[in-house]
C-alpha cells in the first residue's frame, strides 16, 4: 500500500488533468510502503495506493507497449519497503493523457463536484456511450470524471494473458464491445 507521491512530484491534482508531467516528475522518485499496513509486503504488477493512481510494473508497461497503448506517460518510481530497502526499481505511475467522452451524462446517475461542476465526484449508476470513444482508444480518462480510467477489452485481455498481478477492473455497463 502506497500513500504518498515522491518528494518533488507535481501536485496530486495534476495527476488527474491529462497533462504531461514527465518534465516535472523526479525520475526514480521514492514511494514508501505505508506503515499503516505493516503486513503488506508483496509487490504486485498493479500496486494498491490511496491516491487512485495506476502504479504498475515494467511488465505492465511492456504489455501496454505491445498492445499499442499510446497517449500515456510512464513516470518511473522506486518502491521502498517498510524498512527503507528497495523493493522495486521497475515500477511506474501511468499518466493517462488520452481523454474520451465516454460517460453518458443523460442516462448516468451521479453527483457533480462542488469544486468543479464539469466533473463528477461520485457515480451512482454509470451509463456509457460507445460513440464517444475513438476506435483506437485503449486506455483513457473520462472527460467528465478525469479520475476514472477506462481500458479496452483487448488491453485487459493482454494483461490477463501476461499474468499480471494486482489488476482489479470493473465492467462498464452499456459499453458495447468493451469489457472494462
Amino acid at each position: 500500500m502506497l500513500e504518498k507521491l515522491p518528494k518533488g512530484s507535481p501536485s496530486k491534482p495534476d495527476f488527474y488533468e491529462a497533462i504531461s508531467l514527465k518534465d516535472n516528475f523526479p525520475h526514480g522518485g521514492v514511494m514508501s510502503f505505508s506503515n499503516d499496513y505493516p503486513d503488506f509486503i508483496r509487490v504486485f504488477d498493479f500496486v494498491t495506493n490511496t491516491m487512485s493512481l495506476p502504479i504498475v510494473s515494467g511488465k505492465v508497461k511492456q504489455v501496454f507497449t505491445l498492445v499499442g497503448v499510446d497517449r500515456c506517460e510512464f513516470l518511473q518510481v522506486t518502491l521502498q519497503d517498510h524498512k527503507g530497502r528497495v523493493a522495486s526499481n521497475d515500477h511506474f505511475i501511468v499518466n493517462a493523457l488520452d481523454v474520451q467522452d465516454v460517460i453518458d451524462m443523460e442516462r448516468s446517475e451521479y453527483d457533480l463536484s462542488p469544486f468543479d461542476e464539469s466533473q463528477i465526484s461520485r457515480i451512482k449508476r454509470l451509463a456509457v456511450k460507445k460513440e464517444g470513444v475513438a476506435p483506437n482508444a485503449l486506455f483513457f480518462r473520462a472527460r467528465t470524471s478525469m479520475r476514472e480510467l477506462f481500458m479496452h477489452a483487448s488491453l485487459h485481455e493482454a494483461l490477463v494473458q501476461a499474468g499480471v498481478t494486482g489488476l482489479k477492473a470493473f465492467p462498464a455497463e452499456g459499453w458495447n464491445g468493451f469489457d472494462i
